[in-house]
């Protein structure tokens, strides 16, 4: 008789744990960026911010488990299709991804026929991506005109008429679509002139030649390789303004630059000196966990992970979660309202900032 109770408690426990981990099913994140060389600060600084999301809410959602599968692209077509291959090999079918425009497009290229696979990027803007009832949606307002309005509108009442651009190739779709919406705004709207196009890899040393004595000049590349070129600008005696895209925007352009990058203008949509409430408890938490302050792709990266919670708490079907997120449509952000339109794109308002004092300021 003890035997045959024993065998039923055994079953019985069985039963329960089964049940148990049946219900505490592991929800499967993947998450693609460039996390070495060059080009990884913005990719460690987007992934900083969704972990922290997920580690401050226990990587659970209900009752689910979540579990987070990286990948680095390293900025490297042939890396991003390897990275993705490997995501659906393992049957992710939410992915976190990429944080540079030409990744993105690779990822999306190998998804153009996996409808059940959904790819949300932080922060990747190309017009390319505009428009599309696809799966795909993002934080990051497209690239357009208006969003550099603010820098031409300062600039021309200034009586800066003329601009020198240097931008990165290897990210080209991006640096394209920067190139002719501040074409755009700049010589359309304000009647300022672009004199030059110059590809950022041709060396320091050409970059100088081809620079007059009185363009503004506007860079389009990460952070490290911003910071690098206009410390030896400004070592060579260039002390024209200088403008930079977003791409640049991140702590480490100041920390890298210094004394060099006093006075650089960035439009951005994000204010890294916000007074709003969930803004600074988000700053304090990401401060006191990586020991600096968050950037502009940290704090998007924060609120990807906020909207996306909120619809595994309803679904963890791909389709069903972009679904959940466009009929919601309007989501409180860290420093202001998240619109999505029909096809998973948001907008947002720009305006200017500089660095001052080792800090990023709105200029005034």
């Amino acid at each position: 008789m003890k035997k045959v109770l024993l065998l039923i408690i055994i079953i019985l426990l069985s039963m329960f744990f089964y049940i148990l981990n049946n219900n505490k099913q592991t929800i499967n994140i993947g998450f693609i960026s460039s996390l070495s060389g060059k080009y990884s600060s913005v990719g460690h600084s987007v992934l900083n911010g969704f972990k922290l999301f997920l580690e401050e809410n226990n990587y659970k959602v209900g009752n689910k488990n979540i579990k987070l599968i990286i990948e680095d692209d390293k900025q490297n077509p042939k890396e991003a299709k390897i990275a993705i291959d490997k995501m659906l090999k393992k049957d992710i079918k939410i992915i976190i991804g990429n944080t540079t425009s030409a990744m993105t497009k690779v990822s999306l290229s190998q998804l153009k026929n996996k409808d059940d696979v959904l790819l949300i990027s932080p922060n990747s803007s190309s017009k390319e991506f505009s428009n599309k009832d696809d799966n795909f949606v993002r934080l990051q307002a497209e690239i357009n005109p208006s969003m550099f309005d603010p820098l031409s509108l300062y600039l021309i009442k200034n009586a800066k008429k003329t601009i020198q651009i240097i931008y990165d190739s290897s990210n080209n779709l991006y640096s394209q679509d920067i190139i002719n919406s501040l074409k755009s705004s700049y010589e359309e709207k304000y009647k300022g002139k672009i004199t030059s196009l110059i590809k950022i890899n041709i060396g320091y040393e050409k970059i100088l030649k081809n620079l007059d004595n009185k363009s503004v000049i506007f860079i389009i590349a990460n952070s490290l390789d911003s910071a690098k070129l206009i410390q030896f600008l400004r070592l060579n005696n260039i002390k024209q303004l200088i403008a930079s895209s977003a791409w640049g925007k991140d702590y480490s352009f100041i920390q890298e630059g210094g004394k060099a990058v006093e006075g650089v203008l960035f439009c951005t949509g994000y204010n890294n000196n916000s007074k709003r409430t969930d803004y600074k408890k988000f700053q304090k938490k990401y401060m006191k966990k990586y020991y600096e302050k968050p950037s502009s792709s940290a704090i998007q990266s924060y609120e990807t992970a906020m909207i996306l919670y909120d619809a595994l708490k309803h679904t963890t079907n791909p389709k069903k979660i972009k679904e959940y997120i466009l009929n919601n449509r309007v989501y409180d952000g860290l420093q202001g309202k998240i619109e999505f339109n029909k096809y998973g794109d948001v907008s947002r308002e720009y305006f200017l900032v500089e660095v001052k004092n080792q800090e990023f300021k709105i200029k005034k």
